[in-house]
């Protein structure tokens, strides 16, 4: 099945990896105003996942405060694991949101059921990517390298 590599822990263990590496490169860069970087993680409980398959690393995001006094900017590097502030994994928002229209009612239905998503979740994420996601400076960026263009 297309998304068996959702139970596979290695998966998750990889994804753990690349945004260490994006965080390494943040860390190292610095504060805008000069000030070193310290780990100030904050909590996260991700969702629509399979039990057991996450370990607890994803129980926290990635993400540093500047330690000069009167800066303490907070930098949170981007991340493949998490999607901004959403609860679902951002695997799960774009694979569902994506699978939505090419799945069978009946693999969607167990899709849904397997991962905990609503109905209306799924529709506000249908909503974000068609309304929200391309206003976003991201997609305005990349969208000309899309073959075809989206309009």
């Amino acid at each position: 099945m297309c998304h068996a590599f959702l139970a596979d822990t290695n998966f998750y263990h990889l994804l753990t990896r690349i945004d260490e590496s994006i965080a390494e490169e943040v860390r190292a860069g610095g504060c805008d105003c000069g000030g070193a970087l310290h780990s100030a993680r904050y909590p996260r409980k991700p969702r629509g996942v399979v039990r057991g398959v996450l370990d607890e690393s994803y129980q926290s995001r990635l993400s540093f405060c500047c330690a000069a006094d009167g800066c303490r900017r907070r930098s949170t590097p981007p991340s493949v694991r998490f999607l901004g502030r959403k609860v679902y994994l951002g695997v799960i928002v774009v694979l569902i949101s994506a699978l939505h229209c090419g799945l069978s009612a009946s693999r969607r239905q167990r899709l849904i059921k397997t991962l905990g998503v609503t109905v209306q979740t799924l529709r506000r994420w249908q909503h974000w990517w068609r309304e929200q996601f391309v206003q976003t400076r991201c997609f305005r960026s990349l969208a000309g390298l899309l073959m075809p263009p989206i309009a």
